[in-house]
């Protein structure tokens, strides 16, 4: 799980905060492609928002099974900004 800008979340009539990044991988075809699952979690560790995301090419190619390079790919799609913890 990383740490993300916090953002707001319409759920079920109220807003929520989002504040973390959850993703896992769900399947990979070797050589060819992946996908993830991924989640929006707030403070509390309630789920807000989830989907899933596809790698092919040389997106996939680049991975490397680098687990900061697929939440990158994933933050970047949903239009997130990491925060790094230190």
């Amino acid at each position: 799980m990383k740490k993300i800008e916090s953002i707001q979340i319409w759920q079920n009539g109220t807003t929520k905060t989002a504040t973390h990044l959850q993703v896992q991988g769900t399947s990979v075809t070797l050589n060819e492609s992946a996908s993830f699952y991924w989640q929006l979690i707030t403070e509390e560790g309630h789920q807000v928002a989830n989907g899933n995301l596809g790698i092919s090419g040389d997106v996939y190619k680049a991975w490397n099974a680098d687990d900061d390079y697929i939440y990158e790919i994933v933050a970047s799609d949903l239009n997130l900004t990491l925060v790094s913890e230190e």
